[in-house]
């Protein structure tokens, strides 16, 4: 079997989204589609990212004649030969690494008819998830009525808040909804909202005080010192690296002690062999991986696969309405719980009607 053609297809969705204090994005996918001579591809959906049609002329022009005639099964062989030709001196883009990897995967789990999840060591079946609300919410009042929702709809227990305004904004959001909701947990999100330790000293604080399970990248994410120095200091946990790419990376992250929990992401990261690694690297050292999870149904399942085969206790599941997964089966949550996806590869289909009709390019 050998590699034809990869094809790239960027969607735009009829919304925006605006996660925390990050600037509003257009709601838009990459997708990428590896073919095979025996008639066998491979889907995979890049990150969200500022500019996808600058990503699909990269992978376009610059990685798909690295891919073509190679042999799929090849996986660690393509991820170097993209490594080491892209992600030196031509600045590759971890996203398009990545989304090249997941397709290889989705491929070979179809060609061999195994989820992708038992190829790479299944050790769970099922997980424990928490609803990741994406929207800043404007009002306390509004955030708490988000959560009730994702209570309501999905039998969540967890939930993860976005904040990163002020200490006080923060303060009055969290408080709104433990008060309300005092037996379930909460995590918050500050999206690199903060810019001095001190600053974010005083969210962990207040993070203390309301029980928050952890406090996810108060600062920003190249701030190796300025993270280690704070979780040193910090009373709850501090978690990250969901914008961060290969294991050399995380080595480093891991080594100035930045995070007790990373979270490394299939799309974004490398794919599932730099994730595997970058996962034995944390055990090692004594440090939680709970993978970050966000976008529509391809992102979700590609990292739903990595979850149950490695020793992740929580699924972060983006709490958006089903038709936004653009699947034709979503993937659902029943009483807080995601079960593997048993179908070969990534075990999921894309909805065609949605496809055509949001296509731009």
């Amino acid at each position: 079997m050998i590699i034809t053609d990869v094809q790239t297809h960027v969607l735009q969705l009829d919304f925006k989204i605006k996660i925390g204090a990050m600037p509003s994005l257009k709601a838009t996918g990459l997708y990428v589609n590896i073919k095979t001579d025996e008639g066998i591809d491979g889907w995979g959906l890049s990150h969200w990212n500022l500019s996808n049609s600058a990503q699909k002329r990269f992978i376009d022009e610059a990685l798909k004649p690295l891919l073509l005639k190679k042999d799929p099964f090849m996986i660690e062989d393509i991820f170097h030969t993209i490594y080491h030709t892209s992600n030196r001196i031509l600045f590759g883009i971890p996203m398009a690494t990545s989304v090249i990897q997941v397709a290889l995967w989705d491929l070979v789990g179809k060609a061999v008819k195994i989820p992708i999840y038992r190829l790479l060591g299944g050790m769970k079946k099922k997980v424990r998830a928490y609803a990741s609300l994406f929207r800043p919410y404007k009002n306390p009042r509004a955030a708490v009525g988000a959560v009730q929702a994702a209570l309501d709809l999905g039998g969540f227990n967890a939930v993860k808040l976005r904040i990163g305004k002020t200490p006080e904004k923060d303060e009055a959001l969290i408080k709104a909804v433990r008060d309300v909701f005092p037996d379930i947990e909460i995590m918050v999100d500050a999206n690199s909202g903060y810019e001095t330790v001190n600053e974010a000293l005083k969210i962990t604080k207040i993070c203390e005080k309301y029980n928050i399970t952890w406090l996810e990248e108060p600062l920003t994410s190249d701030n190796l010192n300025g993270l280690a120095e704070l979780r040193r200091k910090s009373p709850v946990e501090i978690a990250g690296g969901e914008n961060d790419f290969g294991m050399y990376r995380f080595d480093e992250i891991l080594t100035k002690g930045a995070y007790d929990i990373i979270q490394p992401d299939v799309t974004r990261s490398g794919g599932y062999l730099q994730m595997k690694k970058i996962d034995a690297m944390a055990e090692v050292k004594g440090v939680r991986c709970i993978p970050h999870v966000f976008g529509m149904g391809h992102i979700l399942a590609a990292n739903i696969h990595f979850v149950m085969a490695s020793r992740c206790p929580w699924l972060e599941y983006p709490f958006i309405p089903d038709e936004y997964q653009i699947l034709e089966e979503p993937i659902k949550v029943e009483k807080g719980i995601v079960k593997a996806l048993e179908r070969p590869g990534l075990g999921v289909e894309i909805n065609h009607k949605m496809f055509e009709e949001n296509l731009i390019e």
